[in-house]
């Protein structure tokens, strides 16, 4: 039996709610919260970006008509909060979930807007991709009183920009819903997960306090070592230190 675009993509939503539910309990595991509180960051970080995204796109909101999302939310926080020791020691499953999470999300996004509203420029679909790939993590990281990873210096947007540009490239040149959708989730979720374990970052901004601080320290620096040469006796050997014969 062949599977709808319509079927595959909805499997794959499901799996992205699971991951981004499973990094939004992680988050939180260091504060030993109870299972409600896990729960509600769980749900808070999975469907925030999905709700966003049917609001922005004018779609029934599948959340509240489909029993899929509540019951994979629900499977990821009680897996976490049964076993926290397994998943506690690997720090790094909790980046490699929500990276999972932003790749789906957002080509989902940029998927349906491409696909339901043709009108669109791309300039909007890589805005919307991006805010509602990310929606999730930040509404997590809030809650969670934790640095969100947009604002860490992380290679976080970026590779959704490029998932959503390749979406619709894909789809410009012929290609199938199903095709642009998985160049967008593979070539965002790649690149995220690549930046994660080579640590790429973008440039950061030049802090221009920090930075005239510094220049003030060189130039002090520079003055006091001028002074002291000036003030070396006359009848010492330039940078010996002893005095010249008489």
């Amino acid at each position: 039996m062949e599977l709808s675009p319509q079927t595959v993509i909805y499997a794959i939503d499901l799996f992205g709610t699971a991951s981004f539910a499973f990094s939004g309990a992680l988050r939180v595991l260091d504060k030993r919260p109870d299972f409600v509180g896990m729960l509600i960051l769980a749900s808070a970080t999975a469907v925030g970006g999905s709700v966003l995204r049917d609001v922005i796109l004018n779609r029934d909101v599948m959340l509240l008509r489909d029993w899929g999302y509540p019951l994979a939310i629900l499977f990821a926080t009680l897996m976490t909060f049964l076993f926290p020791g397994s998943v506690a020691r690997r720090q790094s499953i909790f980046k490699y979930s929500d990276a999972i999470g932003i790749g789906i999300f957002s080509a989902i996004t940029a998927s349906v807007a491409w696909s339901a509203t043709p009108t669109i420029n791309p300039l909007s679909i890589l805005m919307i991709a991006c805010i509602t790939g990310c929606a999730g993590g930040v509404i997590r990281d809030l809650m969670a009183g934790k640095t969100t990873l947009i604002l860490s210096n992380e290679l976080y947007v970026t590779p959704i920009i490029f998932g959503a540009a390749g979406l619709m490239i894909v789809q410009s040149l012929g290609g199938s819903t199903l095709a642009g959708f998985f160049t967008a989730m593979l070539v965002a979720t790649g690149i995220r997960l690549l930046a994660i374990r080579f640590n790429w970052r973008l440039p950061r901004l030049i802090d221009h306090e920090q930075l005239s601080d510094e220049t003030t320290s060189t130039q002090t620096l520079i003055a006091d070592r001028s002074a002291h040469e000036n003030n070396e006796s006359p009848g010492q050997e330039k940078g010996r230190g002893r005095p010249l014969a008489r």
